[in-house]
């Protein structure tokens, strides 16, 4: 679990970090999220998720829900910095409860879930986000980080 939520979430930290400030808000259609809000509601799900595993509050104050305002992040080192918190606390985290963990249960929402599927599910949902800014990467005529040689 550990290697495939460092490996997910590495990969999103490459791209805030490579990704150019002055395309952050950068999307392809009037209703979908820019580049930023993407990163952002991935990484607050990602918080909300490791919350729910800690049984704590763990990470930065982003407000309710998981589309925090672009305003609380205003520049591409917030939102950095934010991606970064969010794999390093979750790989903290997972080597802290060890695979005994992965067994335990966790209230997400009103149910009961397994730990091991709330992790398969942070990593799941960031996945599918990383194929959204490949999108974005691509319709800027840019190779993403992990495609290029």
């Amino acid at each position: 679990m550990l290697d495939r939520w460092n490996y997910i979430g590495n990969k999103l930290v490459a791209m805030a970090q490579d990704f150019p400030e002055d395309k952050y808000d950068y999307k392809l259609q009037k209703d979908e999220r820019t580049f930023a809000q993407n990163l952002l509601h991935a990484t607050a799900l990602d918080f909300l998720l490791i919350r729910a595993v800690a049984g704590s509050n763990i990470g930065p104050d982003f407000g309710e829900g998981d589309n925090p305002s672009r305003d609380a992040f205003k520049t591409k080192a917030d939102v950095v910095k934010f991606v970064q918190e969010a794999v390093v606390d979750g790989a903290d985290l997972i080597r802290q409860q060890v695979d005994a963990g992965l067994d335990k249960t966790s209230k997400l929402g009103k149910k009961l879930r397994h730990n091991s599927d709330i992790w398969m599910f942070a990593i799941e949902h960031s996945a599918e986000h990383y194929g959204q800014l490949v999108v974005y990467y691509r319709a800027n005529n840019m190779v993403p980080p992990d495609s290029r040689r």
